[in-house]
């Protein structure tokens, strides 16, 4: 059960555990992705290296919580590289006993303002093919399909 209203606030590195949990919910989503990667050990491993060293000043990233303080969703943010230029790459992870109440969404627009107003050219993500409600969120929120990367679909947002 969901306590609203639903807040959504700047994560600290006492969110650790709580983002990390919530990215590998989303890794574990991805079938095509951890194929491609060559299996969860070698994700785990990346993932472990990535949260040991994350800093939030430069790897933003946002919680969702409810009026109880419970932490529903986070998504995080890192820079991205791509030929035509740096942008910013997305994870996002709802709670599953909270999912299709809003909350993705919500932490989507958090992180779509937050990167306008630093003047962010782009925001990607990765999604498995077979994540229909994710893409339909992705869709409606107005990323487009860029192709397949990675063993999945490469969707983008453009900022400016």
């Amino acid at each position: 059960m969901v306590t609203e209203p639903i807040s959504i606030r700047r994560a600290t590195t006492a969110d650790i555990p709580f983002l990390r949990a919530m990215i590998w919910e989303a890794v574990l989503a991805s079938p095509s992705f951890i194929e491609a990667h060559q299996g969860l050990d070698t994700l785990r491993q990346g993932e472990g290296e990535r949260w040991r060293s994350w800093q939030p000043q430069s790897d933003p990233a946002f919680v969702a919580e409810d009026a109880a303080g419970r932490k529903l969703g986070a998504i995080t943010l890192r820079p991205h590289p791509y030929p035509d230029g740096p942008g910013w790459q997305l994870g996002l992870g709802v709670e599953g006993h909270v999912r299709h109440h809003g909350i993705g969404r919500q932490l989507l627009e958090k992180a779509v303002s937050h990167l306008r107003a630093v003047s962010a050219p782009y925001l990607t993500l990765y999604v498995d093919e077979s994540n229909a409600p994710a893409i339909a969120l992705y869709r409606n929120t107005g990323f487009e399909d860029n192709g397949e990367a990675h063993g999945v679909r490469e969707m983008r947002l453009q900022l400016e």
